[in-house]
C-alpha cells in the first residue's frame, strides 16, 4: 500500500510507464488546440516564460510558439521521465534553442530573482506540498509587473449524469489521497492576495461532455479509490456500469470546471 500522506506528490516523481504513455497521449497539443488553451494566459512575444509542472513539455513547445525566438520558455517538473520527453518535444518543436528544461527535485524553482514575465501553472497547485511556499517562490521569480497564471480543478463543482451529488462527493472523496488539495480552484484567489499578488482575478471555464470523452477522468478516480480501498470493487463496477449505460443511451453528461486565476506582481 502507497503511503498515503505524501502519494499526492509521489505519484508524480514515480510515474509508470503505462500512465506515461497516457499522458503523452492526453497532452499532445497541435497549434489550434494551443490557440485555445493558452489564450486565457495572455502570452506575448519576447516574453520569459515559465512553465511550472510542465509534463511531457507540450505546453511549453507551444509557448514557445507564442513567445517567439526573441522570447524563452522555463519548463520545469518533478518527474525525470517527463523532463526526458520535454527535451525531446522541444527539439521536436523546432524551438528547442528558445526552451530550457528543468528538473525540480522540490518545490524551489531553479531560477533567479525577477527572471520571468509570466508564470503558468496547469492543474500542479492542487498537488504540491504547500501552495503558499509555491506561489511564493513563484513571486520571487518574476519581474515587477509579471503576471502569475494558474490553471485549476476544484473536485467540488463537478457534475457527473447520472450520479447523484453524494455519489459524486463519494467518488472524489474515494480518490482524495491523490490530491493534496482537491478544492484548491476556490481557495487561490486568497492564497495569490497572501503571497502578495494584486489585481487579482478569477474566471471560470467548464468543460461539457456528453460523449464519454472524459471517461478516463472517472477511471482514473475509480482507480484511486481501489487503490486506497476506499471504494469496493463492486461499487466500482456499478458506477461503470451505470455511467457507461448512461453514455449507451444518451444521457450521460459530465461538467468539469477549470479555475483560472491571475495576479500581478507589484511594479515597486
Amino acid at each position: 500500500m502507497a503511503d498515503l500522506d505524501t502519494y499526492y506528490k509521489d505519484h508524480w516523481v514515480d510515474i509508470e510507464p503505462e500512465r506515461l504513455a497516457r499522458y503523452d497521449k492526453m497532452f499532445q497539443l497541435d497549434d489550434r488546440r494551443g490557440d485555445i488553451i493558452l489564450a486565457p494566459v495572455g502570452v506575448e512575444e519576447g516574453e520569459t516564460v515559465v512553465d511550472f509542472g510542465c509534463g511531457p513539455g507540450f505546453v511549453a513547445a507551444q509557448l514557445a510558439r507564442l513567445t517567439g525566438p526573441a522570447g524563452h520558455v522555463h519548463a520545469i517538473d518533478v518527474n525525470e521521465a517527463f523532463v526526458a520527453r520535454a527535451r525531446e518535444v522541444a527539439a521536436a518543436s523546432g524551438r528547442g534553442g528558445h526552451i530550457t528544461v528543468h528538473h525540480a527535485t522540490d518545490e524551489r524553482v531553479p531560477l533567479d530573482d525577477a527572471t520571468a514575465d509570466r508564470v503558468y501553472a496547469k492543474n500542479v497547485l492542487e498537488y504540491v506540498p504547500d501552495a503558499a511556499a509555491v506561489l511564493a517562490e513563484l513571486h520571487r521569480v518574476l519581474r515587477p509587473g509579471g503576471r502569475m497564471v494558474a490553471s485549476d480543478s476544484d473536485f467540488g463543482f463537478v457534475v457527473i449524469e447520472p450520479l447523484t451529488p453524494a455519489e459524486v462527493s463519494e467518488l472524489f472523496s474515494a480518490a482524495a489521497p491523490a490530491f493534496k488539495e482537491p478544492h484548491i480552484g476556490r481557495k487561490l484567489r486568497a492564497a495569490y492576495r497572501r503571497a502578495g499578488f494584486e489585481n487579482v482575478d478569477v474566471k471560470v471555464t467548464a468543460a461539457t461532455d456528453t460523449s464519454g470523452f472524459m471517461r478516463g477522468v472517472i477511471e482514473n478516480m475509480l482507480g484511486y479509490g481501489l487503490q486506497f480501498d476506499r471504494i469496493s470493487p463492486a461499487r466500482a463496477d456499478e458506477i461503470r456500469h451505470r455511467i457507461d449505460t448512461a453514455i449507451g443511451a444518451g444521457d450521460y453528461l459530465m461538467v468539469l470546471p477549470q479555475w483560472w486565476v491571475t495576479g500581478v506582481k507589484p511594479a515597486g
